[in-house]
C-alpha cells in the first residue's frame, strides 16, 4: 500500500491543510483514493424470486458501504467486489441498490 512517511494513504485526511480527497498527485506522482467503507447490516432481496419487502425480514448481512459514494460491497471486499443489485433493508426502510453506486430509499417495511 502506498504511504507517506510510513503512513498508509488511506489513513490521511489532510495534507498541508488540503482535504486528502482533493489531492490528485504528490510531486507529480498520481494518487488514487481507496474507498472508506463502513459496515452496515442489511437484509437482502433480489426482487425477482422474493418481493422487495422480503429484505425487511431476511437475515441481515454486514455489507461494506463506501461512505463517500454510497456503493455497497460484498463483506470484506471494500472497493473490490460490488454487492448484487437488489433491495436492502435495515428493518425499517427499504433501499434499492443498482450494483454500482446508486443506493436510495424506495419505501418502508410493512408493520
Amino acid at each position: 500500500m502506498p504511504s507517506i512517511n510510513g503512513i498508509d494513504f488511506n489513513n490521511i485526511s489532510l495534507l498541508n491543510g488540503v482535504s486528502w480527497s482533493s489531492v490528485s498527485n504528490i510531486g507529480g506522482v498520481p494518487v488514487t483514493h481507496a474507498p472508506t467503507c463502513t459496515p452496515i447490516a442489511l437484509g437482502y432481496s433480489d426482487g425477482r424470486r422474493d418481493p422487495m419487502e422480503a429484505a425487511c425480514t431476511n437475515f441481515p448481512i454486514v455489507w461494506d458501504q463506501d461512505s463517500s459514494t454510497g456503493a455497497l460491497y460484498i463483506p470484506g471486499q471494500c472497493g473490490v467486489t460490488y454487492a448484487p443489485t437488489g433491495f436492502y433493508s435495515d428493518g425499517t426502510t427499504i433501499y434499492f441498490y443498482d450494483g454500482a453506486n446508486s443506493f436510495f430509499p424506495v419505501g418502508s417495511c410493512p408493520r
